[in-house]
Formats: C-alpha cells, structure tokens, sequence
C-alpha cells in the first residue's frame, strides 16, 4: 500500500526560535508536546509554508527570522555552542554561539506522495529589499503557487481560527479558499491576481487623473475572468463539504454550507460563465463612480458570503456558543480532509494546533480514529502527552524541552 500524503523529514535554519533543526519522521501522525513557548507551533507554522501563502500565522516574512538575542536556558552547552538532546538521538536543534547574527530563515521539507518525495525548499530572500520568498521543487526555482500547491496540500487549525466566524467575510473567505486549494491548484494564482487586478483598479478610481477608461476596461475584464474562475472553485467546494457534512464526521456537528453573492446567484440561475463575465465587467463598469467615491470595490468575488448552519441545532454558526463554533470548525477542515480524500486517494497534510484540549476523552478518539483510519499524517501539538494517548503506537511523539526535540519513547 503506498504511503499516505506526509512531510517525512524537515530542516529549519533561523526559523524563529530554531537555529538548526532537523527531523526525520514516518508517513504517520506526529505528535509534539512541551511547555507553552517551547516552539511547537513553530514547527507546525513551518510546514504551513508549504501550502501558498503566508503560513498558518499570516506573518510577515521578516518576522519569522530567528532573533539574535542572547540564548540561555536548559540544554545549553555554551563551549559547543549548540543545543543538544539529553539522550543524545536524533531528532536535535542546535543554536548558534552567543552574538552570532542571525540570517534569513530556510524550511526545507521532503513532501511523500505516493512513494514519490518532493524536496520543496522556501527561504525569505535577504538580498531584495522588499519582502520576497524564494520557492525550490527539487532543487529548480519556481515563482507560481500552482506548482507549490501540486507538491503538497495543507491544512490547518489554529486557536486564533476560533473567531473566524465572527470575524467578517474576509476571515470565512480565506478559510473556504484555503480548502479548495487542495482540488483546484491554480485557484491560489487567481485568487493572487484578482485582488492585484482588484488594487490596481482602486487606485486608477481614486486619482482620476490616470484613470484611463481603455485601461480601466481591461482591468474589470480580467477582474470578471477571476472573479467567475474563483467562484467556480469556491462552488466546487462547497459541493463537495456538502456531500461530507451530509454524514457523521468522527461524532462532531453536521454543517450546511452555502456560498452567497451576486456570481453565485446568477450561475444558480443558469447563466454561462462567459455571459456572467461579461455581465460582471459591465457591473464594474456601472460602479466606477461609487467604487472611486469609496476607494474600494463594492462588487465582485470579495464580496461573497461563506454561510454555515449548525444542522443539529438549525442555527447560523455565529449565533452558536463558542464551544459549538470550535466543533464546526474542525468538522469543516475533516470533511475537506475526507472530500480530498474521496477524490484523488490522497488526503492533506493536517496541521492541528491544540485541538484536543478542549476536547473530551470520547471526542479524541473519535478524531484520532478518523485520522488514522484515513490515513492522514496530522501535526498534532499539546502541552500534556496523555491526551494523545488513544493514538497508540502507529504514531511519531516528539518531545520539546528548553530548544531540545526529541522523541519521546513510551515506557
């Protein structure tokens, strides 16, 4: 049986709190436990780099440098100038000597899908004087999310994604883009260029000295062509979590998904992707007046609505308790987990940050069950090793004390 969709070995220079990190793990769960601020959401964010984009945490690029601040602490060896295991096995970290200036960071991971291993490569670029990352797939320069996305699928849950459903649009957008990544590659560059075509057009509305019509024409018909690719990809998703949500997933709350907005409706309706492009630029076009009077465009794909519904409790999400929200949440990011599943063979790669604390001894088995029965290599964090303990042994348990990583062996 081939193995399932992982991160089987991952290097970090410089990456926050990690001078040097390297670890080699099986295609199965990994669980990493330790004390809060010991750098396990670290590891997670890394991987997160995987998928287009920012990462888990949305941060700047800079900001992931490794501070150059002097290092004290359990572990450290100030005549070897490194941190070391106390076992001294494999997985290690080691940390530059004390005043060592810090470089631009580097994650490297080899991604195995089917037998077949990636070695993707992204580092912040310290030479451009702008932010800038630099992307390697097997050792070649590429520049387009697409081909990153074809390489590995990520997914993600954070405790700062608690809130994404009273945050606004924007928050529910990402999260429903962040999925369908996993089945429509190229949906990461439309997404990209929308909101660059959507920018530049803001501006041209805004000095009306440079907004030439001919180029403002062009601008909303490559906004429309965007606009109803990525509407497309978003409808797709939701048909598919559609189909998942329908059942049980691992004894969390069924959800009914929805996408509203102005493409939506008129495809609902029957109309053609050509014909609602057009309709659309002609939209544009109708708005400029508004749309330069408030700086922002009133229309177009940022302004759909990803609607959730509580089934069990016939409720808008927004309107259920935070602990209800949290719930359906995680059965959003599973029922993708098993649609991507469903549809190529190949599940994501979960990264799951301090998810089972708030969950009961029952629900933890249920979502351990799952995972391990799909066969899905999930990142798991937690500060308390027995709550993973109905993951048994089919799973890699790494340990982070004082900037060590190591594994952890059950006795």
């Amino acid at each position: 049986m081939n193995a399932p969709h992982a991160v089987t070995a991952l290097t970090l220079e410089n990456f926050r709190n990690y001078a040097a990190l390297s670890l080699h793990v099986q295609a199965q769960p990994v669980v990493l436990t330790g004390h809060n601020g010991a750098g396990k959401t670290n590891i997670l964010e890394a991987i997160s780099l995987l998928s287009p984009g920012r990462g888990m945490r949305g941060a700047k690029l800079r900001d992931m440098d490794r501070s150059p601040s002097p290092l004290a602490g359990e572990g450290w060896d100030g005549g070897a100038g490194r941190w070391h295991s106390a076992r001294g096995e494999p997985p290690h970290l080691t940390s530059p000597a004390r005043g060592e200036e810090s470089s631009a960071w580097v994650v490297v991971a080899e991604v195995t899908t089917n037998d077949i291993i990636s070695k993707i490569g992204i580092g912040r670029d310290a030479e451009a004087a702008s932010e800038k990352r630099i992307l390697k797939i097997d050792g070649e320069k590429v520049a387009r999310h697409a081909t990153l996305a074809e390489r590995a699928c990520v997914q993600w849950l954070t405790p700062s994604m608690d809130q994404v459903f009273m945050e606004g649009g924007s928050a529910r957008r990402k999260l429903l883009d962040r999925m369908a990544f996993g089945f429509e590659p190229e949906h990461a560059n439309r997404v990209t260029q929308y909101e660059a075509v959507t920018r530049e057009r803001n501006r041209l509305l805004t000095d009306r000295h440079r907004a030439d019509p001919y180029w403002l024409s062009v601008l909303e018909q490559q906004m429309a062509e965007h606009a109803v690719s990525i509407t497309l990809a978003r409808l797709n998703i939701i048909h598919r979590l559609s189909d998942h949500l329908a059942e049980p997933i691992a004894g969390f709350p069924r959800a009914e998904v929805a996408l509203h907005g102005a493409v939506e409706s008129w495809m609902g309706e029957g109309m053609s992707a050509l014909d609602a492009e057009a309709k659309l630029a002609a939209r544009f076009m109708d708005l400029r007046s508004i749309d330069g009077a408030t700086g922002r465009a009133t229309e177009g794909a940022h302004r759909s609505h990803f609607h959730v519904i509580h089934r069990e409790k016939n409720l808008t999400v927004e309107r259920c308790s935070t602990g209800e929200q949290k719930a359906v949440l995680l059965s959003l990011i599973l029922a993708a987990a098993r649609a991507r599943k469903a549809w190529c063979g190949i599940g994501p790669i979960l990264l799951l940050d301090e998810v089972v604390a708030h969950l009961d001894v029952d629900k933890r088995g249920q979502l351990f069950d799952l995972i391990q029965s799909s066969r899905i290599q999930a990142w798991m964090t937690g500060t308390d090793a027995a709550d993973f303990q109905g993951l048994g042994a089919d799973c890699t348990h790494l340990e982070i004390t004082g900037g060590t990583v190591r594994i952890r062996v059950e006795k």
